[in-house]
């Protein structure tokens, strides 16, 4: 079996998946990745399980080395909102930031807390939801505003939260609701949904 060496030390985000995504579109062998920091490491390991790849992860000098395995197990089903699904129509919500609204920053909070609170009780919640920027506070040390997202969750909601926002607040380790995610699959996600309310 052939395998195809992919170098990604020093690329950001999303860089590392769509070589990954490349590499993997142009052999049927294993695509062996090396990264340099836990990002790009978890980035191209979840791109790989998602896809349907088999992946053994290795500390390697200066970083790590992902061997990837095409079509070893069945790809994962993306989770989508029940009653959204239901319907037909798959809303994607965009959070950029703390608060909603560019006026006084306290009601912004309100309103932004106000507003999760209200889609986690909805009859017909959003399917997926995206964090980034400032945004992804409100999933990390804002325990109101992650709990209505972990009920989201529970719900069926796929909740991304940009590794890269994450990494420059230092706030990767504080995640109460969602998963890390990257560029290549939030934009994947944004792209799929049939609406999209930025926030």
């Amino acid at each position: 079996m052939s395998e195809t060496y992919v170098d990604c030390t020093g690329l950001k985000c999303p860089e590392p998946v769509m070589r990954t995504r490349q590499a993997l579109a142009e052999t049927e062998g294993v695509v062996t990745v090396l990264v340099d920091n836990e990002t790009a490491r978890d980035n191209v390991e979840r791109f790989a399980t998602t896809s349907g790849c088999d992946v053994q992860v290795s500390r390697a000098l200066g970083g790590f080395l992902l061997k990837i395995k095409p079509g070893e197990t069945e790809p994962e089903a993306t989770p989508v909102a029940g009653a959204a699904c239901e319907s037909g129509s798959l809303t994607a919500v965009f959070i950029s930031s703390e608060a909603i609204g560019t006026g006084e920053p306290e009601l912004g909070a309100a309103l932004m807390k106000s507003f999760l609170y209200a889609s986690a009780e909805a009859d017909t919640p959003p399917s997926t939801l995206v964090f980034m920027n400032s945004g992804v506070k409100l999933v990390t040390v804002n325990g109101e505003t992650a709990e209505s997202v972990k009920k989201l969750e529970d719900r069926g909601a796929e909740v991304l939260v940009c590794g890269t926002c994450l990494d420059f607040y230092g706030l990767k380790d504080r995640l109460l609701a969602g998963r890390v995610s990257n560029m290549y699959e939030i934009q994947t996600a944004l792209a799929a949904a049939d609406r999209t309310i930025s926030l």
